[in-house]
């Protein structure tokens, strides 16, 4: 049995959009892991789902990836602009000072957020049964429970990877506004 050809169309459904986008990012990783390997070079990819969360890949690091990139395009910009160039740093400075209030407005954003779920897991109503020992538990509020779990894992595993991107940004328009 071979591979069939799949018709490029937008998918609809939901579900199937997070799984096809999980298996093409697991995909496209792999290809550009594999590029890098073979042709020793770096490779840095920003892939953002359809929930708009980041998921960032590099080789040797998309950090160092992002960096060298960043710095090469300044070379490029300053060869480009020899006597405007002044102009050009300023509004370059000014785009990444709006960037990073951005970041900052995203990040105190997620510490109120962070806040509201501490408040909530502390005055949540009839959580007092998890309160008693797991042995204790039916079944049914052994599998609430764990839903629970998951959902509260999913939403740090999602501000984890906010947090990683908001920080690897602001460390380079640092070394930018260094430079």
């Amino acid at each position: 049995m071979g591979r069939r050809k799949i018709k490029m169309e937008k998918v609809q459904d939901t579900n199937t959009k997070q799984v096809t986008f999980s298996k093409r990012r697991l995909g496209l990783f792999k290809k550009a892991g594999e590029l890098a390997t073979l042709c020793n070079a770096e490779v840095g990819i920003m892939v953002f789902s359809p929930g708009n969360k980041p998921y960032p890949y590099g080789s040797p690091s998309f950090e160092l990836v992002a960096e060298r990139y960043n710095n090469e395009s300044e070379d490029s910009d300053s060869c480009e602009t020899s006597g405007n160039g002044r102009g050009n740093r300023a509004r370059q400075e000014k785009r990444i000072c709006k960037r990073l209030n951005s970041i900052m407005e995203q990040v105190e954003a997620e510490k109120k957020r962070g806040e509201d779920f501490e408040h909530q897991l502390e005055t949540a109503g009839g959580e007092e049964r998890f309160d008693k020992p797991i042995e204790e538990l039916s079944l049914e509020e052994l599998e609430e429970y764990e839903g629970k779990m998951m959902d509260m894992l999913d939403n740090i595993q999602g501000n984890i990877s906010g947090m990683e991107v908001s920080s690897t940004l602001v460390i380079m328009s640092k070394d930018t506004q260094n430079k």
